[in-house]
């Protein structure tokens, strides 16, 4: 009989080896060794906010076993999880810090691997709620938005992240490939109407006369044996008379100067 009471007084086994801190948490809560609500409540009450059902009992349950290592168990201050001289290093970022003591580091490296832990089992809460096994970043966005206490993390993981980064990814690669369609379709007109490049001497022969081409015909249409023949009142009507005979060196011809030409070259008529 003393020994059944013995074995029904002694402290539950909180083993780590079988699936972590999670999975030892989640073996005690299914036994029923869950911790009274009202030892979590006041200023307790945000290490389980966010969380309902056995979800809850879990996040509790690695709560009291933590508590109870720390009050109870010996330690080991020669290993820690978290490296002693990069926690000493951050500490000594700050200005204002002048020294350090021995003890400031291993409590440091204490309280982050608790906050470490405890982020991971509620990312994990949150994966198993999705049926994934595996943990991503929406996960911890997910873990971070349903607690106050991480309100400082908002910068590295944005809460948008946590409920529009599964939806995001497949609209975005999905309108990439048709944005790229109507470029396409752009393009190939473009090359069906442009000639392909004829380097043939042949067909030199087959262009219009020079005169035509370069419309010379219209610049010295007297001279260049044109078809068309311009009015000598026109703006350009006057360059046929500037290569006629004898009236091209007389400054007192009527082509060049008018009726008053005669009047305006040196001053006296003659």
């Amino acid at each position: 009989m003393d020994q059944k009471q013995q074995q029904q007084n002694a402290p539950p086994i909180y083993d780590i080896s079988q699936g972590g801190h999670y999975g030892a948490s989640a073996a005690l809560s299914a036994q029923g060794y869950v911790p009274h609500n009202e030892l979590y409540s006041g200023l307790w009450s945000n290490i389980n906010q966010g969380l309902t059902g056995p979800s809850r009992e879990i996040l509790a349950t690695y709560w009291q076993q933590t508590i109870n290592h720390l009050e109870t168990d010996e330690h080991n201050f020669k290993f820690h999880q978290l490296p002693l001289a990069r926690i000493k290093k951050v500490m000594k970022a700050d200005p204002e810090v002048k020294m350090i003591s021995a003890e400031a580091p291993i409590l440091f490296a204490k309280g982050c691997d608790i906050f470490i832990t405890e982020l991971t089992m509620r990312a994990w809460i949150h994966a198993e709620d999705n049926k994934r096994r595996t943990l991503q970043r929406s996960d911890i966005a997910a873990a971070l938005a349903k607690s106050d206490m991480f309100d400082f993390l908002i910068d590295i993981v944005p809460r948008e992240e946590g409920t529009s980064s599964s939806s995001k990814r497949p609209t975005t690669s999905g309108q990439a490939a048709p944005a790229q369609v109507p470029q396409q379709q752009q393009a190939a007109p473009a090359q069906q109407q442009m000639p392909p490049p004829d380097y043939g001497l042949a067909q030199h022969g087959t262009m219009g006369p020079p005169d035509n081409q370069y419309g010379r015909t219209q610049m010295y249409p007297g001279h260049m044996g044109g078809d068309a023949q311009q009015d000598p009142n026109q703006a350009y009507g006057q360059a046929p008379q500037m290569f006629g005979g004898g009236d091209m060196y007389n400054p007192y011809a009527q082509g060049q100067f008018g009726a008053g030409g005669a009047q305006q070259v040196g001053g006296h008529p003659q």
